[in-house]
């Protein structure tokens, strides 16, 4: 597959602090890639190295099939989205998407197409008349969209444009980023911390800690099998709960937890005695419905909290300290079950992942 951006054995560092490690990965040509990660892991620092607002302290960012040493950002094609808008406030909303057209001295009729066919994109095209001042924080935000992709870059960097928008504009204007990426076809490389961002429209996540990439691949793929702790713990809900290792090889482990031994998925072969286990909440089955599951245990119920459209239950598994946490759906029709209750609990041995202690 082609790929509009490659990192090739890539580090920068800032001082004494090493902000990315010799990473490598591709993007392919008119995905969605994100690279996810907590404060500090170096997405940002990887987005502006692509950008060319950082340059490289060893390896190669090549771009649409060029290196991109020592050129600089605004002969790249690229072009960004902000967090904060940025937008002109003495100019209209078709003033702002012209801007950079106008200064490329683009056709004054081809300035009027481009930026008509920009706003009816992004769904601004009767706003066009107004000032920043006049529109809404997700219609600022369409605006900035609208003014990076009106340059028709080869790669639109995105460096957390929705963390100014409150919860439910965010997520609705997560569905129309991924609409209007397929739509134009554009390379977009997306940069969050928030999982549900990337797990909601990437076509490819880099999962990134500490300067380094864990992990990438599909969505559910990180979701379902991540390769390391960190990225099970930073994806998703899910249970770490130490286990002792009895037997592994290259891709499963037999494991003990308290007096249930079963076999689960491993990220490689575990040569030492104790491990951890990671369950997703929303793989633990309950009640009557446990009864069909590999593995089969007695928890009692120590917490229930309600959230809506699920119930979390907080519980300690019998003949053991372990404190597991499950989430069921709530659909209304039937009764939560009850703090200290003692009921059937199971899961499957492949809904389960065994990392070793040294791994992190």
């Amino acid at each position: 597959m082609t790929s509009d951006v490659e990192f090739r054995s890539v580090s920068k560092v800032f001082g004494s602090f090493l902000a990315v490690d010799d990473i490598s990965f591709s993007v392919p040509r008119g995905s969605f890639f994100s690279l996810l990660g907590p404060s500090g892991c170096g997405k940002t620092t990887t987005l502006r190295m692509a950008s060319g607002f950082e340059w490289p302290d060893a390896g190669d960012v090549v771009i649409a099939g060029q290196n991109m040493h020592n050129v600089p950002a605004y002969a790249r094609p690229t072009n960004m989205v902000f967090q904060r808008w940025a937008l002109f406030p003495h100019m209209t909303v078709t003033q702002n998407v012209a801007f950079g057209l106008e200064v490329d001295r683009r056709p004054r009729d081809e300035i009027a197409r481009r930026v008509g066919e920009a706003l009816e994109l992004v769904g601004l095209t009767a706003l066009a008349a107004r000032k920043p001042a006049q529109l809404s924080g997700g219609q600022m935000q369409r605006v900035a969209l609208a003014r990076a992709l009106v340059k028709q870059p080869k790669v639109l960097l995105l460096d957390e444009p929705l963390g100014a928008l409150d919860l439910k504009l965010r997520m609705q204007m997560q569905l129309e980023l991924k609409r209007i990426q397929r739509e134009v076809g554009t390379t977009f490389i997306y940069v969050t911390h928030d999982q549900g961002e990337a797990l909601t429209m990437s076509d490819q996540i880099a999962v990134m800690n500490r300067g380094r990439i864990d992990q990438l691949d599909t969505p559910q793929a990180i979701y379902d099998r991540p390769a390391t702790r960190f990225v099970s713990s930073f994806i998703g809900n899910a249970n770490l709960i130490p286990v002792d290792i009895l037997d592994s090889d290259d891709t499963t482990a037999k494991v003990a937890l308290g007096k249930v031994t079963f076999t689960s998925a491993a990220n490689r072969k575990l040569t030492g005695k104790s491990g951890v286990l990671s369950l997703r909440h929303e793989r633990i089955r309950l009640g009557d419905e446990a009864a069909a599951c590999d593995v089969t245990a007695s928890a009692t119920i120590t917490d229930a909290i309600f959230s809506g459209s699920a119930i979390t239950y907080v519980m300690t598994l019998e003949a053991s300290d372990a404190i597991l946490t499950a989430e069921a759906p709530h659909d209304g029709t039937t009764a939560p079950q009850n703090v200290g209750a003692t009921i059937a609990i199971g899961w499957d041995g492949d809904a389960t992942t065994t990392f070793g202690d040294d791994d992190v």
